[in-house]
């Protein structure tokens, strides 16, 4: 099996660790690599302040939602407190995704995803009726290659099959009609390399179905040996002249229609067992876990534009455009990590802005000297 980042579909995500970005500058001469190490440590601690903070928030209005929380409260809420606090929860929710690079996946989007047939894996429906609440959001496209057999070739022959893959599937839901000690819950999944054609093995109330081939399996063998034992019986029954060999006839008929039913069911555990394996490999984190997962991606995120866009003004000491810039930083990961991206220079620009450590003139972005920068991230470190 292969997995290859999909380049028809560019991302936000910029799918390389901080420290290899970092060191990746080092040649770069307008800066000495104590400088840039020290300006990066300092954009990395600014971010973790701000996302600690905000983690801190978003886990306060979840807990009364969290279905894993282990600790006790005399707190009681009232029904439009619990309003609030869910209001809260969601409106803070997408924006951290947002932050971390994730992208929604729209109603047309999951209907069409839920259209399409998977050529291995489990066959499941999902009712969308079920959920009060259904979030969904992806980070990374990718292609995945692997050797399946093909039905074509009566499953003979192995063919090189292609499928669409979400490298990271973040899934929010709260059920309608959930037991009464589930009531209310928010369940927050975290999923990797997820099939985009193989999304309902996701959720909850997932309904096993059988698939085509193996009905015609089983309309084959059961359907045979059903047909032919019942022939047996009616011809037992026309010669039978003793109550033992009709009850034998009988037995025997129904031990066929046993084997068959057996089979079928035999069927759907063997899909639910390989549905408990995807699950257990694919899993990454559930619920409060989720958040933190979140809130580490949106931090190392952020830090990375805002660090790769003040560099590479810093290394243009004349200034570039918002364009200019935006080009430079995107083809230097591509030259360097061999990945394109679609880098958030709007977002970069904004937040350097707000650090105070670049200019503009004309259109024209200049970097303030690293020395100053270091020393206006200082400042921005007191509260």
């Amino acid at each position: 099996m292969k997995i290859d980042y999909n380049q028809d579909i560019l991302e936000r995500f910029i799918p390389i660790a901080f420290h290899e970005l970092k060191e990746s500058v080092y040649t770069f001469e307008t800066a000495s690599i104590e400088q840039i190490d020290s300006f990066a440590s300092l954009i990395e601690s600014y971010y973790h302040q701000i996302f600690h903070s905000r983690l801190i928030d978003i886990k306060r209005s979840y807990n009364p939602f969290n279905p894993d929380s282990d600790t006790l409260t005399n707190k009681v809420h009232t029904k439009e407190q619990l309003e609030t606090l869910q209001a809260d929860f969601l409106a803070n929710i997408t924006p951290l995704l947002n932050d971390a690079n994730y992208e929604e996946i729209t109603e047309q989007d999951l209907n069409e995803a839920m259209s399409e047939t998977s050529p291995y894996g489990v066959e499941v429906n999902v009712d969308f009726e079920d959920f009060e609440i259904i979030k969904l959001f992806f980070r990374g496209s990718a292609l995945k290659q692997e050797q399946l057999r093909d039905p074509k070739t009566l499953y003979l022959k192995k063919k090189e099959h292609t499928t669409h893959i979400y490298r990271r599937l973040f899934i929010l839901f709260k059920q309608k009609n959930a037991e009464e000690k589930e009531q209310g819950q928010i369940y927050l999944k975290l999923f990797k390399d997820i099939p985009r054609n193989d999304l309902e093995m996701l959720f909850p109330n997932t309904k096993v179905k059988i698939s085509l081939i193996d009905k015609l399996k089983l309309a084959v063998t059961g359907g045979g040996g059903t047909i032919g034992g019942a022939a047996t019986l009616l011809s037992k029954l026309a010669t039978a002249l003793d109550p033992i060999a009709l009850l034998t006839a009988i037995g025997a008929f129904a031990a066929i229609l046993w084997r068959q039913i057996s089979s079928i069911f035999n069927h759907r555990v063997k899909y639910m067992a390989q549905l408990a394996k995807s699950l257990y490999y694919y899993n990454l984190d559930n619920n409060a876990g989720v958040i933190s997962h979140m809130v580490d991606i949106a931090e190392a995120e952020e830090a990375k534009e805002a660090f790769l866009a003040y560099i590479f003004l810093l290394n243009n000491p004349n200034g570039l455009t918002k364009v200019a810039l935006d080009t430079q930083i995107e083809n230097f990961i591509e030259e360097k990590f061999f990945v394109k991206t679609d880098f958030e220079i709007d977002d970069a620009i904004d937040k350097l802005n707000d650090l105070g450590v670049i200019s503009k003139e004309q259109e024209i972005y200049k970097a303030l000297d690293i020395e100053s920068s270091i020393k206006r991230l200082q400042e921005q470190m007191t509260f």
